[in-house]
Order: C-alpha cells, then structure tokens, then sequence
C-alpha cells in the first residue's frame, strides 16, 4: 500500500491518520471534536492505542477518506457484531416496521455498549428516525438535537456551515431540518438545509460516503426552495442534482429532482420547458416501474398546473 509518497508494507493506523490530518490542515481538536479526546487521538497518531473501529471510521469520514477499505484490518468480531445489529436496525426503519424498530431500540437502550458515546449517538438518531416515521416531528427533532450534541456539545444552527462533519451528523442535521418543515417553518428547514450544503461542499468527507446524504439534501432544498417561491435558486440546485443522479445513477432520486426542476419552470410560466421536463420525469417513473408515485404526480400536475397526458401527448387543458 502507498500513501502520501509513505512505503506501507502493513497497515499503520498512526501514519495514516496523522499524514491525512495534516494533508487536510487539520488540528487535533478539530479531528478528534466529538469523536474521542484529545489524548486518544494523539495516542493513536503515535501508534500507542489502536482505535476501535467506530472511533477510526468517523475519524476517516472527517478526513475525506472511505474507512470501509480498512474494514478488515480494525473492526474486531465485537465491532462486527455491533454493526450487524445496526445495519438491522436501520433497515427496519426504512421499511416502517415501527413496532420491530421499537423493540430493537429497547432492546439496544439496555445494552452498556450504547449507553454513551457514538453508539448512544447512533441510537438517538434511530429515535428520531422512528419518530418521523410515527409522525412525532417535535419527538423527532428533540432526539436528533440530542445526539448531535454528542458530537457537537455547543452545536448551533446558525454555525452549521463552519462545522466539519462526518456521515452520521449529517444525517442527524437533515433530520433536525425536516423537523423544522414541520413545526418551525419552511424557511428555518431550508436555511438548515442550505448551511449543510455549504459545509458538505468545503468539507473532506470521501465523495462516495458524501454522495450517499448529498443527493437527498439537494433534493429536499430543491423541494423547499420551490415551494417558497424561490424559483431561480431551486433550478439551480436542481441542475447540480440531476447531473450528480446521473453521473452516480441514483435512479431513485433522478425523476424526483427532475420534476421539483419542471414545477420551478411551469411557476415562471416557462411552460414548453417544464412539460418537456415532465415528459422525462414520466418516462423515468415508468422504467423503474414506480407506477404508484407516477399517478400521483400526474395528478397534482393537472389540478396544480392544468396539464393533462393522453397518450403521452402532453397538453395545456
């Protein structure tokens, strides 16, 4: 292995972090801020302590480099083992599987390993999830402020931009956004939303790991921006969006994005470019067979916008 001009004959955790650290202009406490002290990190760095694995990954988040390439050589059969349980976790609450997801909390609530620290984190961002999920907005924002401030222990809204951040308080800071549609205003969400952006775009977080809550954050600012009637900066946006769901094929969020673009343009009465926008946003919805969604598009394009399909001619009625 070769990094940063360094012979690497074995893994060396202490080289690795320490000359990424330093290729990123980073402190100690901007690194470890949240993470581990101050101590641990320099400890690491002089190859004294080998880090666990949740402790190492975020540590590479922050740094702008994929941990999962040096999986096997620090996660131990425990690091696993917890990881198992997460990804089981995570997977019932993306199939709304509210009750289970309750259960698994419960059960994780009693367990040593997540009574504090990242693994505490992580599970107050389960919370929050499962609260969004219920629909409890006030729940689901009260919960990711809580675990942010694991991280974060002065954590600030308006200070977003400035934070360097890994995967995990991403997410928890999209959550704390979409809370704030709910029961703060539409305008608080997107300010949030539009911080985290900046921060993500100066941030070092791997491109592969960023791409992974990137997307969805565009998504939901395009979403906003439109509906506040901030038409210009949503297309914007939209732009940027569309072309990262095609370079990284995200099928899922394409159509999506597509027609919040189609939505801004029909409001600025650009109608010939919206319906064209539209047609590929049916099209995109019929190829990966999300028949469902696509009838309910269509019909909030013809009571919103007066437009009608027949036999994928469009027309204004």
């Amino acid at each position: 292995m070769r990094w940063g001009g360094l012979n690497m004959t074995l893994f060396q955790v202490d080289i690795l972090i320490k000359q990424l650290r330093k290729n990123n202009n980073l402190s100690q406490e901007q690194l470890c801020e949240g993470i581990c002290t101050k101590d641990t990190l320099s400890r690491i760095e002089r190859g004294l302590r080998r880090p666990d694995w949740y402790i190492f990954e975020r540590l590479m988040q922050r740094l702008g480099e994929d941990p999962q390439k040096y999986f096997t050589d620090i996660a131990t059969k425990k690091d696993k083992q917890i990881l198992e349980v997460k990804d089981q976790l995570k997977y019932v609450l993306r199939s709304k599987n509210n009750d289970e997801a309750a259960t698994l909390i419960s059960e994780l609530e009693n367990k040593e390993d997540f009574k504090e620290g990242l693994n505490l984190q992580f599970l107050l961002k389960a919370k929050s999830s499962l609260a969004f999920n219920k629909k409890d907005y006030r729940g689901m924002y009260d919960y990711a402020v809580d675990a942010i401030r694991i991280t974060k222990p002065y954590f600030n809204e308006e200070e977003i931009d400035s934070y360097i951040l890994f995967y995990d308080e991403i997410i928890i800071i999209n959550q704390i956004a979409t809370a704030h549609s709910f029961i703060s205003s539409l305008a608080k969400s997107t300010d949030i939303l539009l911080k985290l952006k900046v921060s993500m775009d100066n941030g070092y977080i791997d491109d592969d790991e960023k791409i992974k809550t990137y997307i969805t954050i565009l998504y939901n600012i395009t979403k906003n921006l439109g509906l506040l009637k901030r038409y210009d900066e949503s297309l914007e946006i939209c732009d940027i969006g569309i072309n990262l769901c095609i370079k990284y094929q995200n099928s899922f969020l394409h159509p999506m994005i597509l027609f919040n673009k189609a939505y801004c343009l029909l409001h600025l009465e650009k109608k010939e470019e919206g319906i064209n926008i539209l047609e590929k946003v049916y099209a995109l919805f019929i190829g990966n067979d999300r028949l469902t969604e696509l009838a309910e598009i269509k019909n909030y394009v013809e009571k919103e916008f007066g437009i009608s399909n027949h036999n994928h001619n469009y027309s204004i009625t």
